[in-house]
């Protein structure tokens, strides 16, 4: 059986974004740089939401930093793309 890590940015109050969609408070100032955790990991998985913001705030690229990634989508057609895979999948049946 395969090891699985949570990495989430959530508030204090138990959100992973404001009621507006924002998600500023994950920003901070000092450079936590994230590389030896991302290290660790070979596979990621996020829903399509969280991709499109992913995608906005890096300027419409993806970098997957050699992991494998999954979106779980109902409504984009399932494929591969640019550092990505698109599923229509569960994530327990992935």
């Amino acid at each position: 059986m395969r090891k699985i890590v949570l990495g989430l940015g959530i508030s204090l109050d138990g959100y992973i974004a404001r009621p507006n969609g924002a998600v500023d408070f994950l920003f901070m100032p000092k450079d936590y740089s994230m590389g030896p955790f991302l290290a660790t990991i070979d596979t990621a998985m996020m829903g399509r939401k969280t991709l499109e913001v992913v995608l906005k705030m890096s300027g419409g690229s993806y970098n997957n930093y050699g992991m494998a990634t999954f979106v779980f989508s109902r409504s984009q057609p399932a494929g591969e793309r640019e550092g990505y895979t698109i599923t229509h999948e569960s994530p327990a049946s992935l």
